[in-house]
């Protein structure tokens, strides 16, 4: 009895040792095999963000979820910080959540808001949704990253056509090309940054153009941070954006925006455009007619980057509206009748101004325009110098 005793306890002890053996072997091959992150994983090790985090550094393969990359973000960007007693709604997190004063603190820092990070996102509603638990993708990584650290996305200073060319030669994101933007609304992507496609608008004349002011925003992130060293496309042209991140990756990405940003503190001073009250904007850049379409008609911001001097104005509506413009904070009001000539544009000088707001009036109501009062379609058409919109934008096409 005591001898069989004796061997089921050898025999216990041998498959202990065994594995034992086995797993600090998995854990030798993993650390091998990601030793191109062992530099980056001491450098964050050493500033405090894998404090009680040991287990995971030691499988450096695992998955990164968005709670995980947050806590990361916060403990070694120590500026990205609010103030304790302010109350910031983090939708999807409630504050009895574990993760809330982390997300509280990275996400409510942000100058442009909080939805440009979410994880779930809906920008017809302006609706959207963190979730904590969601495993990133190399695709989840840059959005969220380019909506932290905006400096680095804007860093690229290109051409449209040198962006539409290098964007080309990535060869695992598709390119989606259309005609209208009436095409353009109906494609499920549109207006959509966490999906890893961009939207092209062909014209015969122009050639193509990014399709939205969102279709921009995955651009100057996919160029600024390939620019910068930090995300990038491998040798061969695959950015692998649907690619789940890993531990090691993420590492090593947060220590080289550490560097890029070594010289600054990191100390992120709102720009004009941060700055403007209206959460709704649109862009108008020199040399680049543009226009875009709502409904149901509500108030929205004209942004200028390019520092535009003046722009001209249509408007074609489904009842009449009319138009209150606000340019540094003096307003100036447009009739229907007096925007609805595609032919022969309103002139506004923006005098500098970074940005113009643009308050609808319907007409019939006599009532400032709002999500919730009107299902009005409407379309605004803009460009830097004198168009004829007719001939330019398809000013013809039904609403």
């Amino acid at each position: 009895m005591i001898l069989k005793r004796w061997r089921r306890l050898l025999s216990f002890t041998l498959i202990l040792s065994l594995c034992m053996t086995s797993m600090a072997s998995a854990a030798e091959t993993s650390q091998a095999k990601y030793g191109w992150a062992n530099e980056s994983v001491d450098f964050l090790r050493s500033h405090g963000v894998f404090e009680n985090m040991e287990h995971r550094t030691k499988t450096l393969g695992r998955m990164v979820t968005k709670s995980d990359l947050t806590l990361m973000v916060h403990r070694l960007f120590t500026d990205l910080r609010v103030d304790s007693d302010k109350n910031i709604k983090i939708p999807g997190v409630p504050n009895a959540h574990s993760s809330y004063q982390i997300f509280k603190d990275v996400y409510g820092s942000m100058p442009g808001g909080l939805i440009a990070a979410a994880d779930k996102i809906n920008y017809h509603d302006e609706t959207f949704k963190f979730i904590p638990e969601k495993v990133l993708t190399r695709w989840d990584l840059l959005i969220t990253l380019n909506a932290l650290f905006v400096d680095i996305g804007y860093s690229v200073e290109v051409l449209e056509s040198e962006e539409i060319a290098r964007l080309r030669e990535i060869k695992d994101l598709p390119k989606r090309y259309f005609n209208s933007y009436n095409q353009y609304e109906k494609w499920k992507y549109a207006y959509q940054p966490l999906a890893p496609e961009i939207g092209l608008m062909q014209d015969k004349k122009w050639g193509p153009s990014l399709a939205s002011d969102l279709d921009y925003v995955k651009a100057y992130a996919l160029l600024g941070f390939a620019e910068a060293g930090i995300m990038k496309p491998d040798a061969k042209g695959y950015f692998r954006p649907n690619q789940k991140v890993t531990l090691a990756e993420t590492a090593v990405v947060l220590h080289r925006i550490y560097d890029f940003y070594e010289d600054s503190d990191h100390v992120q001073e709102p720009s004009a455009d941060d700055l403007i009250p209206n959460g709704t904007r649109n862009f108008i850049y020199a040399g680049s007619p543009s226009g875009h379409g709502i409904s149901p008609v509500a108030d929205f911001a004209l942004v200028n980057p390019d520092s535009v001097p003046e722009f001209y104005l249509a408007v074609k509506a489904s009842e009449k509206i009319d138009l209150q413009i606000n340019v540094n904070g003096e307003p100036s009001f447009y009739t229907y009748e007096q925007l609805s000539n595609p032919k022969q544009p309103v002139r506004i000088a923006l005098n500098g101004a970074s940005y113009a707001e643009f308050i609808p009036i319907i007409r019939s109501k006599g009532q400032k325009a709002t999500d919730d009062n009107n299902k009005i379609e409407v379309m605004y058409y803009y460009a830097d110098t004198f168009q004829d919109f007719t001939q330019l934008l398809g000013y013809e096409a039904d609403l």
